[in-house]
């Protein structure tokens, strides 16, 4: 209907403008109607240039595919990056579940197939931008799967053309999970002996080390990489990818829980120290060692008095004996030592000062670290603290700390080293990050007959 208004408008104006030229000579009579002639024909034909503006936006109308031409497990354009807070994955059809259920993730294909069909199926799901993209390269590779694999293969960017971005994807997939054939060392081949799949200890690795490496602790960027790894596994979870290992995926969505959680506390507990008890005690009680790093370093509050502090922290907690022995200068350190303690509890019953206790625990890492023989007596070891640092301080937390003893039993902290997280682990897969495959090679090492053996065939 619209283009027929359109067309009698047109005509209405053409009997109106011929109407009125009719009233003035011929020469201008001629003029005017050539000149309508020309816009007319403007109006109806379109030149040559316009077509050609059509052609193009058709073209480039013709270069968007469809979601289904993009592949079948392909994100849908409007779909966001799927890691939107209320995201959700769409419904699947019949016919899709029904080949996750009975072909990729069939219950009779090991483990590591089922994984990898699913490590590349989440990132079709998924737009990993930026830094999300080292952050899931990093998760992978701690959990011992290979995310280089394909990277130097050589393939020519033109066979790629004719392939859906899904084609796409399998053709330069990098992420592989080896089998019992794994040719690098570096990563998980099915090898029971050294190697158990536990979703949880990766998790918990990748937070206990990775995430401050990763992130700097910037709470937007450390909420992106907790929210990613989620994701995950609850994509693994929903597709129901290796229900064997339901329990310990679960264990690993509540480890991101504790990282979302411990991971602020820690680092505020961390700001806040020593606390005015423990720099009043060490600037009374000890001194700094060449090279030892101590709370003596700190700056101190405005007025700060460390005698009124530590008097005033020994009276609301009923320590009449050490104010005695003060008052009578008899008060001095007897045993400074450094000590790996993991918090058991805290007292808050006192304000505002209160008792954390600890017990003797170990900080795993790549060095070699001797065992450090603890007597019976410091098995249970309390120190004070402020009410506003015990409030972060979070049981199976641990700590590098060394304490000072004072003769009347009080213990204070004089430097703590390093603070971890409750759910600290150390994964031996960290110190693969930069291990090369042995090679074999005839060339004589060098000895004491030839130092230079090895040199002199270089040059060569």
């Amino acid at each position: 209907m619209s283009p027929q208004v359109d067309e009698g408008g047109l005509i209405s104006d053409v009997t109106a403008t011929t109407h009125q030229t009719n009233s003035h000579d011929n020469g201008e009579n001629f003029d005017s109607r050539r000149l309508h002639d020309q816009d007319e024909t403007t109006s109806i034909n379109p030149g040559p240039q316009a077509a050609s503006m059509k052609k193009k936006k058709k073209g480039k109308s013709r270069g968007i595919k469809s979601t289904a031409q993009r592949g079948p497990t392909a994100l849908p354009r409007n779909r966001g990056t799927g890691f939107e807070e209320y995201f959700a994955d769409p419904p699947m059809t019949p016919d899709e579940a029904a080949e996750e259920k009975l072909e990729i993730y069939a219950d009779c294909l090991p483990f590591e197939e089922r994984i990898q069909s699913c490590i590349r199926r989440f990132r079709a799901r998924r737009r990993l931008q930026g830094d999300q993209i080292r952050y899931f390269d990093e998760y992978l590779f701690l959990g011992g799967i290979d995310t280089n694999c394909n990277a130097f293969s050589g393939r020519d960017t033109s066979d790629l053309e004719d392939l859906t971005p899904a084609q796409r994807r399998e053709a330069t997939v990098t992420d592989t999970v080896n089998g019992a054939c794994g040719a690098d060392d570096r990563f998980y081949n099915g090898d029971d002996e050294h190697w158990s799949v536990d979703f949880a200890s990766v998790a918990a690795g990748l937070f206990s080390t990775s995430l401050g490496q990763l992130t700097g602790f910037a709470p937007n960027k450390t909420v992106s990489l907790i929210g990613l790894v989620e994701n995950f596994l609850r994509y693994v979870l929903l597709h129901e990818v290796c229900p064997e290992y339901k329990d310990n995926i679960e264990s690993a969505l509540q480890v991101c829980n504790q990282a979302r959680q411990e991971w602020p506390a820690l680092n505020k507990l961390t700001a806040d120290l020593p606390g005015c008890f423990n720099l009043a005690a060490t600037e009374l009680f000890s001194s700094a060692a060449v090279g030892d790093w101590s709370f003596l370093s700190f700056s101190r509050p405005a007025g700060f008095d460390p005698k009124t502090v530590f008097l005033a922290v020994c009276a609301l907690c009923d320590e009449a004996f050490t104010l005695d022995q003060f008052y009578q200068d008899r008060v001095e350190a007897s045993k400074e030592c450094t000590y790996t303690l993991e918090v058991t509890s805290s007292d808050y019953d006192i304000e505002p000062v209160g008792k954390v206790f600890f017990k003797p625990a170990i900080i795993e890492d790549e060095w070699e670290t001797p065992s450090m023989h603890i007597p019976p007596q410091d098995a249970n070891i309390w120190v004070y603290l402020e009410y506003s640092l015990l409030a972060n301080v979070v049981p199976k937390m641990k700590m590098d700390i060394t304490l000072v003893e004072l003769n009347t039993g009080i213990r204070f902290i004089k430097t703590i080293r390093r603070i971890v997280p409750s759910f600290y682990t150390f994964l031996p897969q960290q110190m693969m990050r930069h291990y090369k495959q042995p090679r074999d090679d005839d060339r004589p090492a060098p000895s004491v007959h030839d130092p230079g053996a090895e040199e002199g065939q270089s040059a060569e």
